[in-house]
């Protein structure tokens, strides 16, 4: 046997026959009843979440406090709101803002993309047009180059008829 295991089982046979050989400590006093009514302590929320943290918390009552520390620790307990409640304004300055920004922004987006957009249908109506313009252009070429072959071939009156059109201004 190890010598702490032997320590241990001396150690708790000796505090077996302490309780046996004491019959006070065995047993509890009988005259100590509990009172009728248990009042519940009133709920301390640093207390309860503690418990729920799995953490033994006894608020002391402030009278059995000291006074010196109980005003220390309200005043501190007052600055530490103060502070909670100037980082909270600030939250809510700084959400203000956001919200603020981001309106913004949107609406500069929106002007942007509606600027995009008119870009864009000006830019597909100008190639619309020189579309519209190459085409008429190859239509003319191929006009002329007919009438030219014509003229050469000694077609006089589509050599003729072209020279009008061209004197007209008509194409």
């Amino acid at each position: 046997m190890t010598p702490v295991l032997s320590l241990f089982r001396v150690s708790f046979a000796a505090l077996s026959l302490a309780l046996v050989a004491t019959p006070g400590l065995a047993q509890a006093p009988k005259a100590a009843k509990a009172p009728a009514q248990v009042q519940a302590p009133p709920s301390d929320p640093v207390a309860d979440l503690m418990r729920r943290q799995g953490e033994r918390y006894h608020r002391a009552p402030d009278s059995a406090q000291d006074p010196d520390e109980l005003r220390r620790t309200q005043a501190l307990n007052a600055e530490i709101t103060a502070q909670n409640d100037l980082a909270e304004s600030q939250d809510r300055a700084n959400a203000a803002a956001h919200a603020k920004a981001e309106a913004q922004y949107q609406t500069e987006l929106d002007a942007a993309q509606a600027e995009a957009r008119a870009a864009r249908e000006r830019h597909e109506s100008d190639l619309r047009t020189a579309t519209e313009a190459q085409a008429a252009y190859e239509r003319q070429m191929a006009d002329w180059r007919a009438t030219v072959a014509a003229c050469e071939r000694g077609d006089r009156a589509r050599c003729n008829a072209g020279r009008q059109s061209l004197a007209s201004g008509k194409n």
